[in-house]
């Protein structure tokens, strides 16, 4: 995915891309775990253009970890398209963070998605007060409004779905499996399986970080059109996602 362009603002971060061929899946349009990669690299875009890049708060000893990430789509990108992404800080509840993501190809919306984060220490991965994240004194501290929390998923009765060996090309610069990879791994694991369909909303929680050569057993079920899956890792719940499925539109 290669920038056309970026806006920088503190109230929002603007980037223009053309969609690469190698983040386009089996049905020529924009795979989940790159949405969440073009997500997760513009909030990062916005945060180093502001001075407070990963580099810079890793040394003072805070890094982002992504709780959830609640997604909403109206379309997915074609190969090469050109769309502009925008995100916006949405304040903050308790220890997490808020940051919304709007996607467009011109003027038509094609995803939103909602995503919560903590501020941990980069050593231990403890979770640190909001407000050690604010004294850098760039951001608002703000409350998020009641209406965009986002609940943790809760599930049972889910049926075995298989198992997934963590790999090394997995892992991210924390340590663990990097949180786009998951979009990946539902994707692989849904039942009935993806051909054909198209996802309109998605909810991912990482719960418990799994590391290199441990197994996830993946759990799932669908009804309704609504499909949950979880990963269990060796220390308990790993992750925890649920979709809206639909047949896809017909061409």
């Amino acid at each position: 995915m290669e920038d056309q362009k970026q806006i920088v603002k503190i109230e929002e971060y603007c980037r223009t891309v053309r969609v690469a061929s190698y983040e386009v899946g089996a049905q020529s349009t924009l795979k989940l775990s790159a949405l969440l990669h073009m997500c997760q690299e513009t909030s990062e875009n916005h945060l180093a253009a502001l001075g407070i890049g990963y580099q810079k708060m890793k040394e003072d000893g805070i890094v982002f970890l992504i709780i959830t990430n609640a997604v909403k789509i109206h379309r997915m990108p074609a190969n090469a398209e050109i769309v502009t992404i925008k995100t916006h800080p949405r304040g903050s509840n308790k220890a997490q963070f808020y940051r919304d993501f709007q996607i467009y190809a011109g003027e038509e919306l094609l995803a939103g998605v909602m995503q919560s984060s903590v501020a941990a220490n980069p050593l231990n991965h403890k979770i640190l007060r909001p407000q050690e994240f604010y004294a850098y004194g760039i951001f608002v501290d703000e409350r998020v409004a009641p209406e965009d929390r986002l609940t943790r998923i809760r599930a049972k009765g889910l049926e075995p779905l298989g198992e997934r060996v963590v790999r090394y090309s997995d892992l991210d610069y924390n340590g663990h499996i990097n949180n786009t990879i998951y979009g990946d791994i539902f994707e692989d694991f849904i039942p009935g399986g993806m051909m054909g369909r198209c996802l309109r909303a998605v909810q991912i929680d990482y719960i418990n970080e799994s590391m290199l050569g441990e197994t996830l057993e993946l759990f799932g079920g669908e009804e309704d059109g609504v499909v949950t899956l979880q990963g269990f890792n060796p220390r308990g719940l790993g992750f925890s996602a649920r979709a809206l499925v639909e047949d896809s539109p017909a061409e």
